[in-house]
């Protein structure tokens, strides 16, 4: 174990229900640990549904954080100036279509683009606000997503979000599955569901990051709680799901850590590099 750990060059960290307790913050234990990482040499790179924006209050306070892979793995951006460095986007056609077909249900749908987040206006549903408090619906908002959408064909759709207003809706979709065959649908959260290109993961996001730094996937940690960090535990050197994480997720994983409300992650990091590597020093 101590020649695997001591190989471990990148920490790839999911945020909602692995870094970020339920109210959506991160505790200063965690930003603590993750610092201590950062200072040592570790490239710690968020891997996260969220774009960029949803970064910055929570794991980017960390200093010396220069990348993350956003919106389920379909961009890879640069922290300082958000600068892009790969997309894979889902094929126009296929998410104006799927977007239409969603409408169709009780979801809230929104879409993360190469533009950034766009959503429509919650004028039509006030119930919204109070089953998602932590949400920025007047942010990026349009009055129709849809016709804004066709009308700006030059917006690369790169996520399709859909908030689910009520369980059955979000079984019924599931259940269903993805209307197009290059649209990957996955469960993400308790009333989340999230789809990208059937070519996009957060796999093949850390995956294509690390050939540009000249790293081997063997050479990553990722920490994650969700169908769509499947694809990075499977690949990477070592694996941990999260104590609150989806059985099929801790199945694929290495570790199980303690739970989001614990920081499960942060302590499971700082238990891995002090005994495996002596990088930190224990805060316990």
């Amino acid at each position: 174990m101590t020649n695997i750990a001591n190989k471990i060059r990148l920490v790839a960290l999911d945020l909602d229900g692995t870094l970020l307790h339920e109210d959506k913050q991160i505790s200063d234990y965690t930003l603590q640990v993750l610092q201590q990482l950062s200072d040592q040499g570790l490239i710690l790179v968020p891997a996260s549904g969220r774009i960029l924006t949803g970064m910055r209050e929570n794991i980017l306070k960390v200093r010396g954080i220069s990348f993350a892979a956003c919106a389920n793995g379909a961009m890879i951006c640069r922290t300082d100036d958000g600068s892009i460095l790969h997309t894979t986007g889902i094929p126009r056609k296929d998410a104006l279509h799927t977007l239409e077909w969603l409408m169709g249900y009780r979801v809230y749908v929104y879409v993360h683009t190469d533009q950034g987040a766009i959503r429509p206006s919650i004028a039509k549903n006030p119930e919204l606000r109070e089953r998602f408090p932590y949400i920025h619906f007047s942010e990026n908002s349009v009055p129709d997503l849809l016709e804004h959408l066709k009308t700006h064909p030059e917006i690369d759709i790169l996520k399709i979000g859909a908030f689910t207003l009520d369980e059955e809706a979000q079984q019924t979709l599931l259940a269903m599955g993805s209307p197009c065959p290059s649209i990957t649908m996955m469960r993400t959260g308790p009333c989340n569901i999230e789809l990208n290109s059937s070519l996009a993961s957060k796999g093949h996001a850390i995956a294509w990051l690390c050939r540009m730094l000249d790293l081997s996937m063997s050479q990553v940690l990722a920490i994650g709680d969700n169908q769509n960090d499947l694809t990075l535990l499977q690949a990477t050197g070592v694996s941990v799901a999260m104590g609150n994480a989806e059985e099929d997720v801790k199945a694929a994983a290495d570790y199980v850590a303690g739970t989001n409300e614990e920081d499960g992650a942060g302590k499971f990091l700082e238990w891995y590099f002090h005994n495996y590597c002596s990088l930190i020093p224990s805060q316990q």
